[in-house]
């Protein structure tokens, strides 16, 4: 695909002949990128969505047979695939176009991760194909797991499921591959160190004379430890090493007790067996109880996919440009503009994806995930909150459980002060990744406390000081405990619901309670041009921050007049009293409220 010339030049004279000017149209669209012509059509289910150009008799049995294969991994793997998100499948009829948006030659059907939205890739949707489209599903579903393990154990992993099919009781996994032997046969097999080694960019895992045999190997060890009866049984402890960081030989000793020599020499007897472990699953492979749908997928959807396949692919200058046409051919839809934005994040430009995103989100997109990803950039290039909080709103609306949305939402509304809102959406989030938790459960502590909730307060700030991740997160929530304590009893005590009100004023002077009395202290302060009275409880029950350079200290009597905020919880009269009420000064005047916290 190529890019559309001449964007901006000055347009040469027109030609007098009918002939050239035809021959300078045709030149024009042959600019163009050359988007597919084939008819697409989309079908949907539960949890996939497919585009193809093929039959639509072996689409509706490829995308049943998704499902299927999703329903085993639900009930029956160790590891889940993911429920966010429908994962996208695009199904070529010819060989030639799938190949020219795949990331190399020599593969039939490829995963291709996505911000929004998962795509496997196949060449053809026909039964024969259905091993490798089961290979790159488990891609998809260890990625969404979170586990952490090498290159060759997702492969191998991944072709020991390819085998994955029904039988009379259940579902079985684990038929011998003849290709794989053919290469272990003929081939001089890796040290495991070296199978252990082997990273996405490694040339034996792309394009190497030795790739297949690392294919076969990685299968053949997959196999063994996760099958065969020595060595199944502490598979997951093993797989839990790999994901902790542990080396290959540091794994194995930890699981099976065995270095790399010994186990490489069980691998080489494993195999010459020639008949190899299965395994059967009693989990029923039946038949989806739905019927897929079935559209027709118009030119500018078919053309959009295409091009995400480009940017999925690394094609970015392909994609570009594609985008770049979409946008132009029809400027009131969001799509293209989302999908360039997501391009521009891909290649580091963030700049460019936050101005393609604004131009996507003004035209009202409806992608929640682009929304958030908006607002990140958004507070990256120090926009007002406003700006930040319209886009997060627009995330939680469009999906209300969409968990990091309102994690983030609910931070910046607790940021604003906002308590009642931040516990409505942190309250959402029900699994916080250990590296967020003493943030998430900090901030809900403290939104608890201020709204006279101090139960919950003490809940969470335990759970603060247990996720604390140094001294001085420890530190802190040791403070919010003490605070906690102090604002839950005596006189000021909070109460459920409490209302906080926040004005700027400037100090009048501060009356001390007697030591002992039992009454509080007050507070004169002028706000808005009129002199209010706040009641002042125990000073450990109040928050006192400081800004940077500030001399200003409270002490009993008059003060200079230094500007504060004053946070508090209303309470007895609102107004000052009529003159003929006998209050002579400001410290005699009915408290306006409970000071909460001060800032100065």
């Amino acid at each position: 695909m190529t890019g559309r010339a001449g964007v901006g030049s000055v347009a040469p004279a027109r030609p007098r002949n009918r002939a050239a000017r035809i021959a300078l149209l045709l030149a024009a669209l042959s600019a163009l990128p050359a988007f597919s012509a084939e008819r697409w059509i989309r079908l949907t289910t539960s949890h996939f969505e497919m585009y193809t150009t093929s039959d639509e008799k072996k689409a509706r049995e490829t995308i049943l047979n998704f499902e299927r294969v999703r329903g085993f991994f639900l009930r029956a793997s160790p590891v889940k695939p993911p429920g966010e998100f429908p994962v996208r499948i695009v199904a070529f009829k010819d060989a030639d176009e799938f190949h020219k948006y795949a990331p190399n030659p020599q593969i039939t059907a490829w995963y291709a991760p996505g911000p929004v939205r998962d795509s496997i890739v196949m060449e053809d949707p026909s039964s024969q194909n259905y091993p490798i489209a089961i290979h790159e599903y488990f891609h998809l579903v260890v990625r969404h797991s979170g586990l952490r393990i090498p290159v060759w154990l997702n492969e191998g992993w991944a072709e020991v499921y390819s085998t994955l099919r029904p039988v009379k009781d259940g579902v079985a996994v684990g038929d011998l591959i003849s290709r794989h032997i053919d290469w272990l046969e003929k081939g001089s097999w890796f040290g495991l160190d070296e199978l252990g080694a082997v990273n996405n960019q490694s040339r034996v895992y792309n394009e190497s004379d030795r790739t297949g045999l690392f294919y076969a190997e990685s299968w053949a060890l997959a196999h063994m430890l996760y099958l065969s009866p020595e060595y199944k049984d502490q598979f997951g402890k093993f797989v839990g090493a790999l994901h902790n960081g542990r080396s290959m030989n540091e794994a194995l000793q930890a699981a099976f007790g065995r270095n790399e020599k010994q186990v490489f020499a069980d691998l080489e007897n494993y195999l010459s067996r020639k008949k190899l472990y299965g395994r059967i699953y009693l989990t029923p492979f039946g038949k989806p109880d739905e019927t897929p749908v079935v559209t027709a997928v118009a030119p500018y959807d078919a053309d959009l996919m295409l091009a995400d396949l480009y940017a999925a692919s690394g094609q970015s200058g392909e994609a570009s440009a594609a985008y770049k046409t979409l946008e132009e051919r029809d400027p009131t839809r969001p799509e293209a503009f989302e999908s360039a934005g997501y391009l521009g994040l891909r290649n580091k430009d963030k700049e460019a994806a936050r101005g393609e995103f604004e131009k996507a989100f003004g035209l009202g997109s409806n992608d929640p995930q682009m929304c958030m990803q908006l607002a990140a950039l958004d507070r990256e290039a120090r926009q007002p909150p406003a700006t930040i909080v319209a886009a997060l709103e627009r995330a939680v609306k469009l999906r209300p459980d969409f968990a990091e949305a309102a994690f983030e939402l609910g931070m910046v509304r607790f940021a604003m002060r906002d308590f009642d809102a931040s516990i409505d959406l942190l309250s959402r989030v029900h699994a916080v990744a250990p590296e967020r938790a003493a943030i998430f459960y900090s901030a809900l502590a403290y939104a608890n406390l201020q709204k006279g909730n101090p139960d919950a307060a003490r809940r969470d700030a335990d759970r603060f000081r247990k996720a604390a991740n140094s001294p001085e997160e420890t530190e802190r929530a040791d403070k919010l405990n003490k605070l906690i304590e102090a604002r839950a009893k005596g006189p000021a005590a909070a109460l459920p619901g409490e209302k906080l009100i926040n004005k700027e004023g400037t100090a009048l002077g501060f009356r001390c309670a007697p030591p002992g009395s039992g009454a509080m202290s007050k507070m004169g302060i002028t706000v808005g041009g009129r002199q209010e009275l706040f009641d002042m409880p125990d000073a450990a029950a109040v928050e006192i921050a400081k800004r940077p350079g500030t001399t200003a200290e409270l002490k009993c009597g008059p003060l200079p007049p230094f500007p504060l905020v004053v946070e508090y919880t209303p309470r007895g009269a609102s107004v000052a009293p009529a003159p003929d009420s006998g209050a002579t000064t400001i410290l005699d005047q009915p408290s306006v409220g409970i000071i909460r916290r001060l800032e100065f």
